[in-house]
């Protein structure tokens, strides 16, 4: 089955500079929950069993699926974004996973993520915490309309670029407020109460004709 996919427009993401990869830093643990105690976990994923119920399937824009011990994203390129469910629903969530774009374009013209409280998987409308291969970040809304972006994409060092580097991203969708955390920095957030509940999902995206593949592992949804 065709799903339909909705183009992420990427004209400032086009215009990003290439930059090096920063080295490698140990993955955070999750941010402590109200009054310093653990998180309580909603659900978690190391993608170790392809039947634990993430979306796995081939389309026209890419492809989504298990790896040994990861999720895999594949954009087909040419502004497509790809994503895949969780086959789950939630409401307030903070999600922490580790991405790695594993291929892509020579410059990096990527970006790659979570979705939260996507309602309509088919169509990918819901929120999007956004990082590119070129170390920029990105909130953004999918409405059936397009998107609106709540952040435009903004360069940060603290995004280590390129292909096979490994960045922690954690997201947050809290009531009317969403943040994006990367590798321990709070890079962006933004209001807005359009969407309150629904899947998440997992993206890519590659803006030139080649294709990008981003691998997603150590998945943990906590309440906020």
């Amino acid at each position: 089955m065709m799903r339909k996919r909705i183009l992420l427009g990427g004209a400032l993401l086009a215009l990003a500079l290439l930059a090096c990869s920063l080295p490698g830093l140990g993955t955070p643990p999750p941010i402590a929950g109200p009054g310093g105690g653990k998180p309580q976990v909603l659900f978690q994923d190391d993608f170790s069993d392809p039947k634990s119920g993430w979306e796995v399937g081939e389309y026209d824009t890419g492809k989504v699926g298990y790896g040994e011990g990861y999720y895999y994203v594949v954009s087909s390129g040419g502004g497509n974004t790809m994503w895949g469910v969780a086959n789950r629903s939630f409401t307030d969530v903070a999600i922490e996973v580790d991405a790695t774009q594993v291929s892509g374009p020579a410059n990096n013209n990527t970006d790659y993520g979570v979705i939260c409280r996507t309602a309509d998987p088919e169509s990918g409308v819901g929120y999007y915490l956004l990082i590119s291969g070129d170390g920029y970040y990105a909130i953004a809304k999918g409405t059936d309309n397009g998107y609106k972006w709540l952040v435009d994409f903004t360069e940060s060092n603290a995004i280590r670029q390129g292909n096979n580097a490994t960045n922690h991203i954690r997201a947050v969708c809290s009531g009317s407020k969403l943040s994006l955390t990367v590798n321990g920095t709070l890079l962006a957030e933004a209001e807005d109460s359009e969407f309150t509940s629904g899947d998440i999902a997992l993206t890519a995206t590659s803006y030139e004709s080649s294709t990008a593949e981003v691998r997603f592992d150590n998945l943990v949804v906590t309440a906020p």
